[in-house]
Formats: C-alpha cells, structure tokens, sequence
C-alpha cells in the first residue's frame, strides 16, 4: 500500500476555502494561483528523491504574512533539504540538449517504444524545519481517516476538504505533509509572487512519482519533470499519464545515457545529499514538459496520480544527440 504525504500550514491562522495545492488565510480578500510547477524526480530501487518548485501568484490589495503548500507522496519523507537554487537554470540548459535538430523529423505520440496521534483518523508525522519550510506530516487511517483529517484541519484553521477529493490519497495509504510558508525574517508580509527555493524531499516510492493529483482546483499551470532513473522509462504503457499532462514535447531525445560526470554542479549537489551518493556511473535522463494541465483533462477526473514506467527489458541503439557525442536510447525488446 502507499502512503500520503501532504504539505499543510501548522500555524493556527485561519484560511480561506479556496484551492488545496496553495492555500491562503481566511481573512485575506485575495486569491493564490500557480503558473508552473518544476520537479527533478530521481528513482532507483524503490527509493525517489524529488526537488520540486512552484511559481505562485498572489493576487490583493496587500499581501498576507503566510501560505501553505500541499504536496502528497506515498511514504512519509525521512530526509529534507533546501536545493541550488540554480538547479533548475541548469536542468533547462541540459533538456535543450535533447532538442533534435531541426532538419530532424519526429514522429509525434507515444509510438517508438523508447522508453503523535492528533485524534481519531489522524496521525501526525515528525515535524521538520528546513530552510524557510515549517512541515508536519500528517496521515489519515483506519474507517474514520476522512473524518479525522477534516477534524485536524479544522483545528488547526484550515478549510474542511471535500471526501472526494482526499478519498484517493486515503485509499491508497498516503501521508499529508503540511507546509507553512511565512514572511521572510524582518519582512510583514510573503511576496506577490515568485519561485521559492527548491524542497527537496526523499522517500519510498515504487516507481518514479510526481504529485499533482491533489492540485485538481489550483487552476490551469505547466509543468517541466526532470527524471533521472536506472531503468529506461516506458513511453508507451506511460502513455495515459503523458496525456493526462499534455505531453508537449514529444520530439526530444529519450533515455539519453547522462554520466554524473558531465552533470551540472547543482544536479551533483543533489545527489551529494541523496541516498545515491555512491557513484552509480550513467543514469537515463528524459525530460518531460505538460502545457497547460488541468485545463482539457481535468486532474478531478484522473483515477491515479502521475506514476511512470520503467522498461523490463532494453537493448540499446545508438542515436546522434545535437552537438553532443553518440548517446545510447533504450527501446523496447
């Protein structure tokens, strides 16, 4: 079974009934949207580390002292960091390399085969601080989980969630992790809008996973997924996710056989800090953009969240990269 991790604000200020991803206090007259989410998924032996940034939009007449962040994953994380904040420059810097040449005809879709207990229903996880995140994990169990988490947020001035949209999450055993995200030391108030500091999160997984589901009412937004993984990912049988997301780019290179050794310098430090420190030499690199998620397939109607395939089995055929040497893309046996 899976476990949830969902990100809520622990302070007890009241907030207001608006979107679950990205929350704001009741009493202020405004609205919270995101433009893009950025993530760097790496996966291998059921183990995932996920650096994740939003950009957020804060629309008022002045700016509140807080907000919240939701994110759920299957297991309760066991290690936090604050990432480079270049990561995410420099992931971009490295996918244009997976940009065929323009002379280069792709063939579009997913063909080619390249691949402390709080109440009852509640139980709260260790709370962390990192950087300028204050997290409290919080998990629903037993008959009365749905009851029990409304109760705990209620408590704590959040707004009550509809059963159905936690019913997913509940089910398959996942854990809340609530994120408080406050004023800057010395300021009165969270900015209008911007990208805050990669999160880095590590925690059991088994497979290669994004969480997005629980953003079903955050409105319309991107989202560029860096992943890293030991096992070629599988196009097809990933094919239902990539079109729940509005998999843009199709034409980019897959699996291309990335050392750690000519990865950037905020993609090492990542590692520096993750369970992989041991050099594990090549990893398969894809990098996959959604445009516009939640706008014609809805994420309310999606029955899972976004969990990606690896292949069984691979061969590997060689495919000339732009302006880089040979590279090996894994394909279907």
């Amino acid at each position: 079974m899976f476990r949830f991790v969902i990100c809520l604000l622990v302070a007890c200020f009241p907030v207001s009934p608006l979107m679950a991803c990205c929350m704001l206090p009741a009493t202020y007259k405004g609205t919270i949207s995101q433009n893009a989410h950025d993530a760097v998924i790496i996966h291998h032996g059921g183990r995932e580390e996920l650096v994740l940034r939003i950009d957020y939009k804060i629309i008022g007449e002045s700016m509140p002292d807080n907000f919240a962040w939701v994110i759920t994953v299957p297991n309760e994380p066991d290690e936090y960091a604050i990432a480079d904040a270049k990561l995410f420059e420099d992931m971009f810097v490295l996918s244009e390399k997976l940009r065929p040449p323009r002379r280069i005809k792709s063939k579009p879709g997913f063909g080619g085969g390249l691949g402390g207990f709080a109440g009852e229903g509640v139980e709260l996880g260790k709370r962390v601080q990192v950087g300028p995140y204050d997290i409290q994990p919080v998990r629903g169990v037993g008959a009365n989980a749905l009851t029990g988490l409304n109760v705990w947020l209620g408590e704590q001035g959040y707004p009550t969630e509809d059963p159905a949209h936690m019913e997913y999450f509940v089910e398959n055993n996942f854990t809340f992790l609530c994120i408080k995200i406050a004023a800057p030391k010395g300021e009165k108030a969270v900015g209008d809008g911007g990208k805050i500091p990669p999160l880095h999160l590590s925690f059991a997984s088994p497979k290669p996973y994004y969480p997005l589901r629980f953003s079903s009412r955050q409105g319309v937004f991107d989202v560029n997924l860096h992943v890293l993984t030991q096992r070629a990912l599988n196009y097809r049988t990933s094919g239902r996710v990539l079109r729940q997301i509005n998999w843009t780019n199709h034409d980019f290179i897959r699996n291309y056989k990335l050392h750690k050794a000519r990865m950037p310098d905020s993609l090492k430090k990542v590692f520096a800090k993750s369970r992989f420190k041991v050099d594990r030499g090549v990893w398969f690199y894809n990098n996959i953009r959604g445009n516009q998620v939640n706008r014609d397939n809805a994420i309310a109607r999606w029955t899972t969240d976004v969990f990606l395939n690896g292949l069984p089995r691979r061969k590997t055929a060689a495919v000339r990269l732009p302006n880089t040497k040979l590279a090996k893309v894994a394909e279907d046996e």
